[in-house]
């Protein structure tokens, strides 16, 4: 199977590492990453310490099976108008990315190409994940391997396919732990709400993910915001099988020593996904009539801050 892992920063790296084992992998992503890719290798550090060789690139072309998307969330729909000339009704697109409606994007992308080229919903196949994996960029070349966890895929429509099996047995046979989600809808508005109580509550404050759980009022903001989006997420017909801000203590305690990558891209002068987290909770919650005070807070404060930066 060939692979193309588009938007190959710190994450799309780290997964194009590990499947560059087994599998014939090109990487497409920044031009001083790629070049010190192609000629020294890929470094790792971390909680995995080696060098891999994937095939690199700056630029989309050939043919591939499968289409990892890793690109930032609000780059969803310039990286599909890129990508449209090679993927045709036997590419797989997997879009591996935080927040809400990358998987609409991708699909509203592919009906456009679709209705030119007589493909259908059913013979272009996209796939959904979601992953605890934490990775940092460090420099050209190299990446750091932060966190390790479990990585969740699934069809948009819940179905167990071929398809999805064969992905879930490849990311499993080089060491990157997969199972197969029969409601990825639900697992995705999980994590989007854990990331929406831990990452712009760092932003804001500078602090590491561990002190949100050490300052009584931070953790108390935490599960409000945790509230907020359980309500839409319900109105949505979303409903969990456990306790969101439990989930949401748990992950900032595992990462306690993390700088949450919204923070991350506060402090290099990037663009935040908040727009994709709290912004499309809160959008969300307006199309059901449910108030949203936190997350509106959140998405105007993070949104300021990066305007001033």
């Amino acid at each position: 199977m060939r692979i193309l892992v588009f938007g190959a920063g710190s994450m799309g790296s780290l997964f194009g590492g590990f499947l560059s084992q087994r599998y014939d992998v090109t990487l497409v992503g920044r031009k001083k990453h790629m070049e010190q890719i192609k000629r020294n290798g890929l470094k790792i550090t971390g909680k995995t310490n080696r060098m891999f060789y994937p095939k690199t690139g700056t630029k989309r072309g050939g043919k591939y099976d499968l289409v990892i998307l890793t690109v930032k969330a609000y780059d969803t729909r310039k990286s599909m108008n890129m990508l449209k000339s090679i993927i045709d009704g036997n590419t797989i697109i997997l879009s591996l990315q935080n927040g809400l409606g990358n998987e609409k994007i991708v699909m509203d992308s592919l009906k456009n190409k679709g209705s030119k080229k007589g493909l259908s919903k059913r013979n272009i196949g996209v796939l959904r994940g979601i992953t605890a994996h934490g990775a940092i960029f460090v420099k050209p070349g190299e990446i750091h391997h932060s966190g390790m966890g479990e990585t969740v895929i699934g069809e948009i429509y819940g179905k167990k396919t071929e398809r999805i099996k064969k992905i879930c047995s490849m990311f499993n046979s080089v060491g990157i732990k997969t199972r197969i989600s029969n409601d990825i809808k639900k697992d995705v508005w999980a994590k989007t709400i854990v990331n929406s109580a831990i990452n712009p509550v760092t932003a804001v404050t500078g602090l590491k993910n561990g002190y949100l759980l050490k300052i009584p009022m931070l953790t108390n903001l935490m599960e409000n915001i945790c509230i907020e989006g359980v309500k839409v997420a319900n109105a949505s017909g979303v409903f969990f099988d456990s306790d969101v801000f439990e989930e949401t203590k748990k992950i900032a305690g595992l990462t306690s020593e993390n700088r949450s990558s919204m923070l991350q891209d506060i402090e290099s002068g990037k663009k935040t996904e908040i727009d994709f987290i709290n912004g499309a909770i809160a959008k969300i919650g307006k199309r059901h009539g449910i108030e949203t005070p936190l997350n509106n807070m959140l998405t105007g404060m993070v949104k300021g801050i990066g305007e001033k930066g």
